[in-house]
C-alpha cells in the first residue's frame, strides 16, 4: 500500500493510503487530545465532546450522520483515550467521497445545541454507571486514582458531578483549544483512483486553528500504594502496576519485550506456571500502556480467592527464577515474531492498517513510529531485555487487589502486605547490586570512550569495552604466570596447562563442550605467554550465558583429564621434533638463548624432551589452583553486551575468588652475551640470519625509538626491502623484528638468504644500520614515520580481539589501560633531535648474529 502524507490547502494534514482494488475504505480523523488535558472542573469533557460531535450539523441534524452512513452499509464510531481521540467511518469504497464529506462536516461544523446537551449528559452518566458496575473497568479506575498523577488520575468518562454539569460553553472552549488543525490528522484509505476529486472534497472543510498540544509527563505516585476492594465478583484479580518509559525511549523496546515475555500468551512464564501447570489461576497477562510522555507496565492474574496465597508463592518463584537466570533467547524471539506478525496481519483489513498509522500519529506525532519500534525491537539483544527486566523490578510496585465481597479484606491485606515486602526486598537487592557495580573502582580510557577498567576485588580486574556494531564478543582471561615462572624441570608446564584447561570442567567432558561450541559457532582455546596464561572465547552475544559456563568452568575448575593430558604431552613432543627441522625456529631459539641466557625467556615455551614427560596432572592442577588463589587475574570483555548484563552473568562465578595482593611484576636479572656470532650447521638451500640485541622491559622509553625504527625499516618501500632485496637480490624475505615484554625484549633484523650470499647479506644490513647510527634519519623520514604509525594503528586495531590484546597485558602487569595509546602519544610528541640522539645511542649496542645454514 502506498502512502502520501501532505498538508492540503485548508492546512489539514492528510494521509492518503492507496489500496488498489479494495472494495472497502476507511476515513479517520485523529486528534492529539484527550482526557489527560482536562482540569478538575472539566473531567470527562473530552469523552463528552466525542458524544456531542455526533449530535449533528446544520446539514445533518441529530441522528442523520449515523443514518446516512448506515444507509449505504457503513459504520461510524469514535473513541477517546488519555492522549488522543479518533472519529472514523468504515465504508464501501464506492461511497468514499460521500464518507469524507460526512466525517469532515461532523467535526468541522458541529451544532453543540443546548437541547442536545441535557439528554446526552444522562447518556454519558449511564455509561459512567456501567463502568462502575464492570469489575475490570472499576479495577482500572481504582488504579488510576491510587497510582496515576495529574490528568491521568481521573476516569476518562469523568465523575458524576462533572458529567451532570457540563455546559455548551465548556464543550466549545475545550474543542477550540485542542481539537484544532494543528493537532489533527485525516486518514483516507482505500482505492484512491479518484484522489484529485477526494482532495477537493476535503479542502471544502475547515477545522479551527489553535496551538499544538503540549502533553503532561505521565508518572506514578512516588509512594507505592496497596488497594484492596470488594466487588460483586466470583474471582479475585491481582494487578501490579510499574512505571515504564515512553514509547520512543531508547529502553522502551527492551522493557516491552521483557514484560511480554513474562506474561503475554499461553506459553509465557506466568501463564504456563499459574494456569497450565497448577490450575491455580484462570488467566494471567502482562502488557504495557503507553502515554504521550511515559507509560505503565501491568501484570494481571485472575484466580479463585482460595488460591491467593499459592498464587503469590508461585509468582515469587517465577520472579526469582527469571531475575536470576534471565529470559531465554527462544522466549524473546517468540515475542518478536508476534509483533512482526501482528503488523502483517493488520494489513488484511484496511481499517486496521489505517488505525495503526493513526495511532502512531496520536502516540508520537509520527505515523511510522510503530514500524520503527518493531525494527528496533528486532535488533534488541537478550542481554538488554534481561537488563530491562531487572530495571522494571527495581521500581516501586503499586498493587491492586479486587476480591469477592464475601471474602475477608483483613486476611487478604495481610497476604498482600507480605507480598509487598517481598517485592520491596527484591527491589532493594537489585538496586544494591547495581550500586555495587557502580561503586566498583573504575578507570576510564582517555582515548577510547567505550573502554574502562573495573577493579572487582583487589587483584581481580575486569576490562570492559562495549562495541555495538556487531552482536559478537571476545572474552579473555589472563592469569599471571607463563614462561617466566618455569624452570628447567617444569619447562612446558604452562603450555600443557593452557591446552588441557579447555578439555573438560566440573565433570563436563570435552565432547559436550565441543558440541556446544560448534552449535553456537564459537571457539574456546587456551594460551600461554611470557608472563601470563589464560583463555580466549569468541562467540555471538545471544549465546554468551551458555558459553560463559564453559569459559568460567574451564578457568576456575578444569578437570585436566589424564587421557587428554597424555595426548597433549605427545603432541608437544612431536612439535619439538618438528622444530628440529625448522631452521627459522632454530635461529630464533639460538638468538633468544644468547640474549636471555639463564632467564626463563630463553626457554622453549613448549618445553623440552626431558621436562615434558615429568609433568603430571597433580603438578598442573596444583600450580593452577595456587595461581587462582594468589595471582592477579584480568578478565577482558569486548562486545555489545551492557556492563550490567555482563556483571550479572559473571558475578556467580567470581564470588568464590578472594582478593589477593597487587604488585608490579619484578624482572629477573640476567646479562646477555654481547657481540656473539653463532653458527649452526644446517643443510638447507637458504640460510637463516638474525642480527640483534637485547632491549629493556616494555616500560622503557627505548621502545618508542625502536618502534619508529621498525616502522622505518618495514614494508616494500623500506631501505631493507629496496636495497637488500630488490637492488642486490640477496634474499626473498628481510624484515626488522621488535619484541617487548614485561622482563625484557629484543630488536633485530631477520633475513633468509642463499647460503652463498650470507656474507654480502650481513654486510648490507650492517651498512644500513651503521648509516642510521652515524647519521640518523632525515626530518622528512622522521615525519613520515609518525604518519605511518598513525595509519597503521587505524588499520590494525579494528576487531574486538585487537582491543582486548592491547589493553589486557599492560593492565595485568600494573600499567593503565591507556598504555598503548600513551606510547603512541609519546611518539607523536617526540622531537626530531631527541629521536636522532637516542636512536644513534641504541644502535650502538653490540649485535649478536645467529646464522643457521650450510658452512660458510
Amino acid at each position: 500500500m502506498q502512502h502520501q502524507h501532505i498538508k492540503l490547502s485548508n492546512n489539514l494534514e492528510t494521509l492518503f493510503v492507496n489500496a488498489p482494488g479494495s472494495t472497502a475504505a476507511s476515513v479517520q480523523i485523529w486528534f492529539r487530545a484527550g482526557s489527560a488535558l482536562e482540569d478538575k472542573k472539566n473531567e470527562g469533557i473530552a469523552h463528552f465532546l466525542e458524544h456531542m460531535f455526533f449530535k449533528g450539523t446544520k446539514n445533518r441534524p441529530a441522528g442523520m450522520v449515523a443514518h446516512e452512513v448506515e444507509s449505504f452499509g457503513g459504520e461510524v464510531n469514535a473513541f477517546t483515550s488519555f492522549d488522543y481521540t479518533c472519529y472514523y467511518i468504515n465504508t464501501p469504497n464506492s461511497k468514499l467521497s460521500k464518507t469524507i464529506e460526512i466525517l469532515l462536516d461532523m467535526v468541522s461544523n458541529p451544532l453543540f445545541a443546548n437541547n442536545d446537551l441535557l439528554p446526552e449528559r444522562e447518556v454519558v452518566f449511564e455509561e459512567f454507571r456501567r463502568a462502575q458496575d464492570h469489575p475490570g473497568q472499576y479495577s482500572f479506575l481504582k488504579i488510576q486514582k491510587n497510582c496515576f498523577v495529574g490528568g491521568y488520575s481521573h476516569p476518562i468518562l469523568g465523575n458524576q458531578k462533572s458529567i451532570k454539569n457540563f455546559t455548551v460553553e465548556q464543550v466549545k472552549k475545550f474543542r477550540n483549544k485542542y481539537y484544532n488543525v494543528n493537532n489533527a490528522l485525516l486518514i483516507v484509505a482505500g482505492d484512491l483512483r479518484n484522489k484529485s476529486s477526494l482532495t477537493k472534497a476535503i479542502e471544502k472543510y475547515k477545522i479551527p486553528n489553535g496551538p499544538a498540544t503540549i502533553f503532561p509527563n505521565f508518572s506514578l505516585k512516588q509512594r507505592a500504594k496497596i488497594d484492596i476492594h470488594c466487588k460483586d465478583v466470583r474471582m479475585s484479580q491481582l494487578t501490579l502496576c510499574l512505571k515504564s518509559p515512553s514509547y520512543t525511549d531508547n529502553n522502551a523496546t527492551s522493557e516491552d519485550l521483557a514484560i511480554n515475555c513474562l506474561g503475554h500468551g499461553d506459553t509465557s512464564r506466568l501463564y504456563n506456571k499459574l494456569v497450565l501447570e497448577t490450575s491455580l489461576a484462570n488467566t494471567s497477562s502482562a502488557s504495557t500502556m503507553y502515554m504521550a510522555k511515559g507509560g505503565a507496565h501491568f501484570i494481571r492474574i485472575n484466580f479463585p480467592h482460595k488460591h491467593f496465597s499459592k498464587v503469590i508463592k508461585i509468582f515469587q518463584q517465577i520472579i526469582d527464577e527469571v531475575l536470576y537466570d534471565g529470559l531465554k533467547e527462544s522466549e524473546i524471539k517468540k515475542i518478536k515474531k508476534q509483533y512482526v506478525s501482528s503488523k502483517i496481519y493488520e494489513k488484511e483489513a484496511l481499517e486496521s492498517y489505517a488505525f495503526s498509522l493513526g495511532h502512531g500519529f496520536a502516540q508520537t506525532g509520527d505515523i511510522h513510529c510503530e514500524e520503527a519500534f518493531i525494527e528496533k525491537m528486532k535488533k534488541t539483544s537478550r542481554e538488554s531485555v534481561n537488563k530491562a527486566l531487572r530495571d522494571i523490578f527495581e521500581r516501586e510496585v503499586h498493587l491492586n487487589l479486587q476480591i469477592p465481597k464475601d471474602e475477608s479484606l483483613q486476611k487478604s491485606k495481610l497476604v498482600l502486605e507480605k507480598f509487598k515486602n517481598y517485592m520491596d526486598t527484591k527491589r532493594h537487592k537489585l538496586k544494591q547490586r547495581k550500586e555495587s557495580s557502580d561503586k566498583a573502582q573504575k578507570a576510564y580510557s582517555k582515548y577510547d570512550s567505550k573502554a574502562q577498567v573495573i577493579r572487582l576485588k583487589k587483584g581481580i580486574t575486569l576490562i570492559y569495552r562495549q562495541n555495538t556494531m556487531t552482536p559478537t564478543f571476545i572474552l579473555h582471561s589472563y592469569v599471571k604466570g607463563g614462561l617466566s615462572e618455569e624452570t628447567k624441570n617444569t619447562s612446558g608446564v604452562y603450555n600443557l596447562l593452557s591446552s588441557v584447561m579447555v578439555q573438560g570442567h566440573n565433570d563436563i567432558p570435552d565432547s559436550t563442550i565441543r558440541n556446544t561450541l560448534e552449535n553456537c559457532s564459537a571457539s574456546l582455546s587456551g594460551f600461554t605467554g611470557k608472563n601470563a596464561y589464560g583463555l580466549t572465547l569468541h562467540g555471538q552475544t545471544e549465546h554468551l550465558p551458555e558459553l560463559l559456563k564453559h569459559f568460567m568452568g574451564s578457568l576456575l575448575s578444569p578437570d585436566v583429564p589424564s587421557k587428554e593430558l597424555e595426548h597433549e604431552k605427545e603432541m608437544a613432543l612431536r612439535a619439538l621434533e618438528s622444530q628440529k627441522e625448522d631452521a627459522t625456529k632454530i635461529c630464533f631459539r639460538a638468538f633468544l638463548k644468547s640474549i636471555f641466557r639463564d632467564h626463563p625467556y630463553s626457554m622453549n615455551i613448549i618445553g623440552t624432551q626431558k621436562s615434558i614427560p615429568g609433568i603430571t596432572r597433580n603438578m598442573i592442577l596444583s600450580k593452577h589452583n595456587k595461581n587462582l588463589k594468589t595471582k592477579e587475574i584480568v578478565i577482558t570483555y569486548c562486545g555489545d553486551s551492557e556492563l550490567e548484563d555482563l556483571m550479572s552473568f559473571l558475578d556467580p562465578y567470581l564470588q568464590g575468588l578472594k582478593a589477593r595482593p597487587q604488585s608490579n611484576t619484578i624482572a629477573k636479572q640476567h646479562k646477555p652475551v654481547e657481540a656473539q656470532e653463532i653458527f649452526i650447521p644446517f643443510d638447507r638451500q637458504q640460510t637463516q640470519i638474525l642480527l640483534g640485541f637485547q632491549a629493556p622491559s616494555m616500560k622503557s622509553k627505548d621502545h618508542l625509538y625502536l618502534k619508529m625504527l621498525t616502522t622505518h625499516l618495514s614494508g616494500q618501500s623500506s631501505d631493507l626491502f629496496v636495497l637488500v632485496r630488490d637492488r642486490l637480490g640477496l634474499c626473498y624475505t628481510v624484515s626488522p623484528v621488535h619484541f617487548m615484554a614485561v622482563e625484557g625484549g629484543y630488536w633485530g633484523v631477520y633475513m633468509a638468504s642463499g647460503h652463498d650470499k650470507v656474507s654480502a647479506a650481513i654486510l648490507a644490513i650492517r651498512k644500513i644500520l651503521e648509516n642510521i647510527q652515524n647519521n640518523g634519519l632525515s626530518q622528512k623520514e622522521f615525519n613520515r614515520i609518525k604518519k605511518m604509525i598513525d595509519g597503521q594503528n587505524l588499520l590494525n586495531i579494528q576487531t574486538n580481539d585487537d582491543y582486548a590484546n592491547i589493553y589486557s597485558v599492560p593492565v595485568l602487569h600494573g600499567q593503565n589501560i591507556d598504555f598503548f595509546y600513551d606510547r603512541n602519544e609519546a611518539i607523536k610528541k617526540l622531537t626530531y633531535d631527541s629521536f636522532q640522539k637516542n636512536i644513534k645511542k641504541i644502535l650502538g649496542n653490540a649485535f649478536n648474529v645467529v646464522i643457521v645454514g650450510r658452512d660458510k
